[in-house]
C-alpha cells in the first residue's frame, strides 16, 4: 500500500516514522536548551497504538507520547512546551497520527501565552494553508486557535491577497465568517 499526500507518495518508513529531530531524547533535550521547568519525563510507551509492523514501532510510541506530554506542559505554563508546539504544527509533518498530535497542540495553544514570534509564525502558517488550500481535519481547532492570536491587519491583508484571483471567493466568504465580531 502507498500512501498519498495531495497526489505525492509518502513513503511507509516516511508516514509510520518519526520525523527528523522529533524523537523522544530530542525533544527532552530541546525543552532543556529551552529552559522548560516541566518535566517530560515518565514510563516509556508501551501500550498498543502501532502496527508490529511499523518500521520504528518503538521510537514512534515514545515521540507520539513525548508531544502528548508537551501539551500537558503547556496547560501547566511551560513555556518551552509552547515553543516546541509552535515548531510542531509549523513543520506540517504529514505521518502516522500526525494530524491528532496537531489538533491537541494548537487546543492547548489556545489556552497558553504566546509571544509576538510564535503568534506571527503561527499566524503565517495558517494563512499560507488557506492560500494553499490545505484544509485537513486539524484546521477546525487551527481556525480557533487563528481567531483568537490574529491581528486585524493580518486578516484584512489575506482577504486582500486572495481576492486578487476569482477563484478564492469561497475562501475570502470563509475568513470574513470566521473573522467577523
Amino acid at each position: 500500500m502507498v500512501w498519498t499526500y495531495r497526489g505525492r507518495a509518502v513513503p511507509l518508513e516516511v508516514y509510520h516514522g518519526v520525523p527528523r529531530g522529533w524523537r523522544a531524547n530530542e525533544i527532552v533535550a530541546e525543552h532543556a536548551r529551552l529552559g522548560g521547568t516541566f518535566d517530560l519525563t515518565g514510563p516509556e510507551a508501551t501500550e498498543p497504538g502501532a502496527p508490529a509492523w511499523l518500521p520504528e514501532r518503538y521510537s514512534w510510541l515514545q515521540y507520539r507520547q513525548m508531544l502528548h506530554r508537551v501539551g500537558e506542559g503547556i496547560l501547566q505554563g511551560d513555556a518551552a512546551c509552547v515553543e516546541i508546539a509552535v515548531r510542531y504544527i509549523v513543520l506540517r509533518y504529514i505521518g502516522s497520527y500526525s494530524g491528532f498530535l496537531r489538533q491537541m497542540l494548537a487546543r492547548r495553544l489556545k489556552h497558553a501565552t504566546l509571544n509576538e514570534n510564535q503568534r506571527r509564525r503561527l499566524c503565517s502558517h495558517f494563512a499560507q494553508l488557506v492560500i494553499d488550500g490545505e484544509r485537513t481535519d486539524e484546521f477546525r481547532e487551527y481556525a480557533k486557535l487563528w481567531r483568537k492570536i490574529a491581528t486585524t491587519g493580518e486578516v484584512k491583508r489575506l482577504i486582500a491577497e486572495l481576492r486578487r484571483d476569482s477563484n478564492n471567493g469561497g475562501r475570502v466568504r470563509w475568513l470574513e465568517t470566521l473573522f467577523a465580531s
